[in-house]
């Protein structure tokens, strides 16, 4: 008798604690939807999508996501940096070549057009190979970012389908309250073209 009222009491203690435990689960995920959009100033009120709002609700206390969040921002942000970067190192030799080309061809003098011509051949095509190496390396860059943000996009969604389905879940269409309102406004409608 004594052992029973003790598994029965441990029972309960369990059954409690899982209960509690459960409901505070519950709550906090019905918390990370509704307070999307809630906060002044949050990401969702400013623009972002929800997809992004539901999901920086998530990891604000989640140490690794939002130490991979700013790995992928910092990302982006050096590659755009490098990117703009080696861009307007081309600026000053693309001008100074193409002043040269305008006063190869203002050169009236055939001789010295051509001389002009093989002396600078060199350095030009060595200069439009580097151009051309680093606009495969850019469109690589952008590729390889895109693919990046693409990832992360699909990574947010896994990470945040579950919230919105929960919070379907605990807040369902009841489809019973429209039909009723429909019928309702069936019943005005034939009272109304009745009416004489």
């Amino acid at each position: 008798m004594k052992n029973l009222l003790i598994i029965a009491t441990l029972v309960l203690l369990f059954s409690c604690k899982e209960k509690t435990e459960n409901a505070v689960v519950a709550a906090e995920n019905a918390n990370v939807i509704s307070s999307v959009g809630s906060q002044k100033g949050s990401r969702y009120s400013e623009g972002s999508s929800l997809i992004d709002a539901i999901y920086f609700e998530l990891i604000k206390n989640d140490k690794e996501l939002q130490a991979l969040d700013d790995e992928i921002n910092l990302m982006g942000k050096n590659s755009f940096e490098l990117i703009t970067k080696k861009k307007e190192l081309l600026n000053k030799p693309t001008e100074y070549y193409e002043e040269v080309s305008q006063k190869i061809t203002a050169i009236k003098d055939s001789v010295l057009k051509k001389e002009m011509q093989n002396f600078i051949k060199e350095s030009l095509d060595k200069f439009t190979k580097h151009k051309t190496d680093l606009q495969m390396i850019v469109r690589q860059i952008d590729s390889n970012s895109s693919k990046i943000n693409q990832y992360y996009d699909f990574f947010k969604i896994k990470k945040t389908l579950p919230e919105i389905e929960k919070y379907q879940n605990q807040n369902p269409l009841k489809l019973e309250e429209v039909k009723k309102m429909i019928a309702d406004q069936n019943q005005l409608l034939e009272k109304l073209k009745n009416v004489k």
